[in-house]
């Protein structure tokens, strides 16, 4: 089994056979972003997500944490073999950043509760010196709706955004998820995609995720819509690692146990050693996120591809998995549509190619 390397991250892979792919993502605008990015953990590791409870507010909320493959379609959410599940840095997803899903107004928050220890909630939550939501950001969406981003880790909200640098709510607030000691009134802007502090564990929490759900005014749940990523069903902690992902173009993450491939941020990469089978969601992934290859260059007669991004401008399209007739042909129907060859690689009777106008 090959190693998959990048400027940051290193993933193993497996192999198979392919066919060709274009370049054609189309995303609903009124979509949000989703709150993490799959560069902000090992490029191995994939988002899981739960639903929180059925009814009220919350009916649509989704807790987030971060997991790596074990083997046989298994995955753990610690960082290594054995590792203390007490310890909260020992989880994949602590320290993930957290980001805007849209844009708005800050009308409530906090930032410096401790942190729970995994399995157990710190003594002044039952008290009720500590809300619900721990650490966490209250914003009014220029939509109308109100969105929470809770359980952040202490001190990561920067105070620019949360002027509440308590340790603890001044008087009982018991079960409070919106605390009158959090509210703020003049808050600062932030805009879709900013990030807003790191994944913690604190408040009404049994370990380290990134909690988030939308709501009116009036205590209705919204289904939250995402933009970008690609999720694929993730039952008794169990997706292969070759699965068929499904991009979500402005859809709604599937109730329950739901795997997610999250977006990249738009910048700069290179993925080498993808194997063949897992090219297309692997481009998918790439193409979803708002960059387009630069490089696409294949070994072992297709079996392996090795790819550049850069950001995405322009018109463009790509193909991998081509014989020299497909790609003779495509080359020829593409320039007709005002298409330039931009690059193109060969391995043996694979062909790749890459046109843009």
């Amino acid at each position: 089994m090959k190693a998959l390397h990048t400027f940051f991250h290193s993933l193993s892979l497996g192999r198979s056979l392919i066919a060709a792919s274009a370049a054609l993502v189309s995303i609903a605008a009124s979509a949000s972003d989703f709150p993490l990015r799959a560069d902000d953990i090992n490029l191995n590791y994939r988002y899981t997500t739960d639903t929180h409870w059925s009814g009220g507010a919350q009916e649509y909320a989704l807790d987030i944490i971060a997991r790596r493959h074990i083997g046989s379609g298994k995955w753990d959410h610690l960082k290594t073999n054995g590792a203390d599940n007490k310890v909260n840095s020992n989880h994949i997803v602590y320290g993930a950043k957290i980001r805007a899903m849209d844009s708005g107004t800050v009308v409530g928050c906090w930032r410096n509760a401790p942190e729970n220890t995994p399995g157990s909630n710190h003594a002044k939550v039952a008290e009720g010196y500590i809300g619900y939501a721990g650490n966490h950001l209250w914003v009014l969406q220029d939509d109308g709706n109100y969105a929470l981003y809770a359980h952040a880790q202490p001190g990561s909200i920067p105070t620019d955004l949360c002027p509440h640098n308590a340790t603890y709510l001044p008087a009982k607030e018991e079960g409070a998820v919106w605390t009158m000691a959090g509210r703020v009134w003049g808050g600062a802007r932030i805009t879709k995609g900013q990030v807003l502090g790191l994944v913690g564990n604190n408040g009404n929490s049994s370990g380290p995720h990134l909690h988030v759900h939308v709501q009116t005014g009036d205590n209705l749940p919204i289904a939250m819509k995402f933009d970008r990523g690609q999720t694929t069903p993730f039952t008794n902690e169990t997706a292969s690692v070759n699965a068929t992902w499904t991009l979500l173009k402005g859809k709604s993450i599937p109730a329950g146990e739901m795997m997610v491939w999250a977006p990249h941020s738009v910048a700069y990469w290179t993925v080498n050693n993808i194997p063949d089978e897992r090219m297309q969601a692997w481009f998918n992934h790439f193409a979803d996120s708002g960059v387009m290859p630069n490089v696409y260059a294949c070994t072992d007669n297709g079996q392996i591809y090795n790819t550049g991004w850069v950001p995405s401008t322009g018109a463009w399209q790509a193909y991998h998995g081509m014989s020299l007739t497909s790609f003779n042909k495509k080359s020829d129907d593409l320039a007709k549509l005002g298409y330039t060859r931009y690059g193109w690689w060969y391995c043996g009777s694979v062909y790749t190619g890459i046109w843009r106008k």
